[in-house]
């Protein structure tokens, strides 16, 4: 018989983790009992899916008291991956008690005076538990909602990660007693964050949250308030101030805002080739900065040369760097030299997340300690500036040296106004999930209090809708609005209390990102802002003459991606609902008219709100039909929930039911061109009665005109995408997306082509402009990126990687491999798979073009790696950022990916020594954009399938050499490398290896034998 353990009394032994638990009177805790509870299950589907075991812990002032824990027999076997993870196996649990018997004796265990229960992710384990039949009747407590709540800026809010960043011991993961003890000591320490807290943040959570509001954790900011010793830490973003590592910068180096960076337009200051060289060559400031670990790199001093000559003759470079480069360092220590001799700005446009980061956290903090050493016997930094710009000033102004300023700038919509946070907040009563909120967003006020709100955790439509409602907007939030210093000190605090501890004062994050950048010579941004200003006509980016794009190849995606319209079903709804009866923007209106002489205006809102309702419901019918016509066409496509693409092309549109969609949306169309006619005479009505000229009406107003500016523009994109007038076909492409379990699809329209714009609107207005990235050619040219964006006016180099693939990379090619169509190809991929990770101790990446064939995969080959000791960990199953970490730290790991695996990830030295690639990366031949891109090509996939896909297999390719001394074996699975004609461009794109041609069944002693040589 299985042991059952079951621990239902007083256990006056603490566990390893309360033994470090300061006591009650130390804490000022409430003193309350609570139950911590955490559940085993069969898998994920409450309805299916059953308990195999009940962990759960009684406990008050972070000591516990009691705990509970029982095996649960589910009356059928325990999946394999659930006993990889948990332990428990189906022999464990099969003459354990059933769920009928444990239940009686948990609710005994909780008791009648306990406050609230516990639980992390507490919809998953009190859902099961309310499946079952039980209901605690009492308020339950989600340690992930709070810890997303009180600790903004973590990078994973996982029971383990969140362990590890308070330092709980978690003995045994994934067993429901010990997650339950854990998750009681992680709610003792959020306890304690959320007492420290100021006062201010309690009181306005508290003064928000009614008692019928329904929100859970009123209870527990109420319990938390004035219970701490002092604040919170804040912490510093980096749009703020660059800080490079203890003892790199002196203190007075900090950046600062100063004075307001040109663009330099004036007469250039040409840096000589020398100063340049001089920080980067042995002995020099980098040398020292490095100690050790510097290594000349001749690859690095020729980029940063060629950058140099760009920037001093104002032309424009396309550059491939190879990896082990050193690009970043190469094109930001000129551009920061010319920068400052010249007080111009240099924008750097990134497209991922990482190299932002590394950037911003890394590589500028280098530069501005390099430029704090400067080579011996140069001259000091920007000397005939500071010579041009003595006059007017003192001479103690003109000594001073000139600091390397730097700025991130984001997309609008990433900060927040207090202005619209407290007319949110005080303009209706809160619901719960906008009372979640509003404590997210004033516990980052109260933590970080600067930057954007990269730190909130925002992770449904709902709380990213209650965000669009309280960011900084271009159509309400001007900078003599909320912007300026003058309307900070004119407005004074728009909530005196809060403002008391620094949290609401009239700020917009926005601007202030802007006065930053403003004042920067070197300021970093995405490539889809980049993009959004160009189509903003250069009114979103302070104005700048000379730029840097990395990432280069993602640049035609971005713009792509930017010049994109949607229509998204839920936006829509939102905006019908916001001028609806039940809204909330024509109900300001009306207080604020009423009483007034504005008779007009009160008159027009009926019928607005009446042709409101009317139009919601035209469109609720629209999109029903629209989403049935969309499953017609894709019967049993989309499976799973994922996404899937409808081209609107002739074909669908010569259909009779399409026919039937234009005459329904011509009816939809006339009711929306009605409201928008009608919300255009109320603006003009509130602009004749002079509501601009003071506020809160001019902000009213404001919204008002920028609604009315959305609504049109729905009307005018609906057409194009629906009706596809003249012309439309030959310069935007159309389709309509969503899963076969979505309520309704999206509509979608973007450009064929973007080469021209970024030609002539990126390109062409710049002084100077560098291209870079680690892969943009396809073989030995660069034709294919020219074409796409629009490059054709450029001087092109190569600086070839340092590394010596010859002796690091073993290209291993079956030679009896199947073709990806073929039968036994798969049975091929899973064998490959396992004798590769078992000959090099897992330490294995495995590339996936589809999440079918990954799944597929990973169900195959878990149990032959689970005989082997090896971990499995699959894409999909959590984030990227996890999955990595987990991988890690694993003794033995296969981690299989999907295309954000392909780039962006940095697994060196042990950590990666095995790379198989599945299939040739060819994109997906019928999706809308790839189909109407591909035709316009004489040869299209020659022309365009084969360098889309050679640019991606050089990405996937990059993943495993990442170090000088790394080595590693590349297994290309994808026999139409070596077996098709033109298998020879993928080939002769990657780097010049080793290569093995042989069968498959050598693969085991070829990877062994490479990975083992001496070094």
């Amino acid at each position: 018989m299985a042991e059952r353990k079951n621990y239902s009394v007083f256990d006056p032994e603490p566990q390893p983790h309360t033994a470090v638990t300061l006591r009650p009177q130390e804490l000022g805790d409430s003193g309350r009992i609570y139950v911590a509870i955490d559940l085993e299950t069969t898998g994920l589907d409450m309805e299916r899916d059953q308990i195999i075991e009940i962990g759960a812990v009684r406990f008050q002032d972070g000591q516990v008291l009691a705990r509970f824990s029982t095996l649960v027999n589910p009356q059928r076997a325990v999946p394999l991956r659930i006993t990889q993870i948990t332990g428990i196996r189906t022999a464990d649990v099969s003459e354990a008690p059933l769920l009928a018997k444990v239940l009686p004796e948990l609710l005994a265990f909780v008791g009648s005076e306990v406050a609230a229960i516990i639980a992390h992710s507490a919809t998953f384990d009190l859902g099961f538990l309310r499946t079952a039949g039980v209901d605690f009747h009492r308020p339950a407590y989600d340690t992930l909602e709070l810890a997303q709540m009180l600790l903004p800026g973590q990078a994973s809010y996982s029971l383990g990660e969140l362990c590890q960043h308070f330092a709980i011991p978690l003995v045994d993961a994934h067993r429901a007693l010990h997650d339950a003890e854990a998750t009681s000591a992680l709610f003792h320490h959020l306890w304690q964050q959320a007492a420290a807290l100021p006062t201010a943040v309690h009181d306005l959570l508290l003064a928000a949250a009614q008692d019928e509001s329904g929100w859970a954790y009123r209870q527990f900011f109420a319990d938390t308030r004035g219970r701490g010793k002092g604040l919170l830490p804040r912490r510093q973003n980096a749009f703020t101030g660059w800080r490079a590592p203890d003892g790199v910068l002196p203190e007075e180096s900090a950046p600062a805002a100063g004075r307001a960076v040109g663009e330099g337009g004036g007469p250039v200051q040409a840096i000589p080739e020398d100063e340049l060289l001089g920080y980067l060559r042995s002995g020099g400031p980098l040398a020292s900065l490095l100690g050790g670990h510097f290594e000349l790199r001749s690859g690095q001093v020729a980029m940063a040369a060629q950058v140099l000559h760009a920037f001093n003759t104002g032309d424009y470079l396309l550059i491939e760097a190879g990896t082990g480069t050193g690009k970043s360092l190469a094109y930001l220590l000129p551009a920061a030299l010319f920068a400052l001799a010249n007080h111009c700005r240099v924008l750097i446009a990134t497209n991922t997340i990482a190299l932002q980061d590394q950037l911003v956290n890394k590589d500028i903090p280098q530069v501005q300690a390099l430029l704090a050493a400067r080579p011996p016997g140069s001259p000091p930094i920007a000397a005939e500036e500071r010579e041009r710009q003595i006059d007017g000033q003192s001479e103690r102004q003109a000594d001073e040296e000139v600091v390397l300023q730097a700025a991130v700038l984001k997309g609008r919509q990433n900060y927040l106004c207090t202005r619209r946070l407290h007319e949110w907040r005080t303009s209706h009563a809160l619901s719960a999930l906008e009372l979640s909120v509003l404590a997210k967003v004033l516990v980052w006020l109260a933590v970080i209090g600067e930057g954007d709100a990269g730190d909130l955790v925002l992770n449904t439509p709902a709380e990213r809708a209650v965000w669009a409602r309280i960011c900084s907007d271009a159509a309400t939030c001007s900078q003599e609005r909320c912007g300026s210093p003058s309307a900070v000190r004119r407005r004074g605090s728009v909530d005196a209390q809060a403002n008391g501890a620094g949290l609401l004062g009239v700020r917009d994050f926005y601007w202030e990102a802007r006065r930053q950048a403003d004042s920067a010579h070197l300021i970093v941004v995405n490539h889809a802002l980049l993009l959004a200003d160009l189509i903003a006509g250069e009114r979103v980016l302070p104005p700048y003459r000379n730029l840097i794009v990395d990432e280069t190849h993602h640049l035609e995606e971005a713009a792509t991606d930017q010049m994109t319209y949607r229509v998204e079903w839920p936006a829509v709804q939102l905006l019908l609902r916001r001028i609806s009866p039940e809204g909330d923007l024509l109900n300001q209106v009306r207080r604020m008219a009423e009483g007034t002489a504005h008779a007009l205006v009160l008159e027009s809102l009926p019928l607005i709100a009446k042709q409101s309702v009317r139009t919601a419901k035209q469109f609720n019918s629209f999109m029903d039909q629209l989403t049935a016509f969309a499953r017609s066409q894709t019967p049993g496509r989309g499976e799973g929930g994922y996404t899937q693409r409808l081209a609107l092309d002739g074909s669908v549109r010569s259909q009779p039911e399409w026919s039937r969609i234009e005459v329904e949306w011509s009816s939809v169309r006339g009711g929306l061109q009605h409201l928008v006619k009608s919300i255009e005479q109320l603006v003009q009505q509130l602009q004749t009665a002079r509501w601009w000229e003071s506020e809160p009406s001019a902000t009213l107003l404001a919204e008002l005109a920028d609604l009315h500016t959305n609504s049109a523009e729905l009307a005018h994109q609906l057409d194009d995408i629906l009706l596809a007038p003249g012309g439309q076909r030959r310069t935007r492409v159309a389709w309509m997306e969503g899963a076969d379990n979505a309520a309704a699809v999206t509509l979608a329209i973007a450009p064929l082509a973007v080469n021209e714009l970024l030609e002539r609107e990126l390109l062409l207005r710049r002084r100077c402009a560098i291209f870079t990235g680690a892969t943009l050619r396809t073989g030995s040219s660069f034709r294919y990126i020219r074409d796409r964006l629009g490059l054709w006016d450029v001087k092109i180099a190569t600086v070839d990687s340092p590394f010596d693939y010859k002796r690091s990379t073993l290209l291993f090619l079956p030679s009896d491999a199947p073709l990806p169509n073929q039968p036994h190809y798969q049975q091929m991929v899973e064998q490959a798979i396992v004798e590769a990770a078992v000959a090099a101790a897992g330490r294995t990446l495995v590339l996936f073009t589809s999440y079918q064939q990954l799944r597929a995969t990973a169900d195959a080959i878990r149990p032959q790696l689970d005989r082997q000791g090896i971990s499995l960990f699959q894409h999909g199953q959590s984030s990227r950022l996890r999955l990595l970490r987990e991988y890690r730290q694993a003794e033995q790991a296969v981690l299989l990916g999907t295309r954000s695996f392909w780039e962006g990830i940095d697994l060196p030295g042990e950590e990666l020594t095995c790379l198989l690639i599945a299939r040739l990366p060819f994109a997906v031949p019928n999706d809308p954009l790839v189909a109407a891109r591909s035709a316009e090509f004489e040869d299209p996939f020659h022309e365009y399938t084969v360098p889309d896909a050679v640019l991606r297999l050089r990405q996937g390719f990059g993943r495993l050499i990442r170090r000088a001394a790394d080595r590693g074996v590349v297994v290309l699975l994808d026999s139409r490398a070596w077996r098709k004609d033109y298998g020879s461009a993928f080939l002769e794109a990657l780097p010049e290896c080793t290569v093995r041609r042989a069968p498959l069944q050598n693969l085991g002693r070829e990877v062994r034998g490479w990975l083992n040589r001496p070094k």
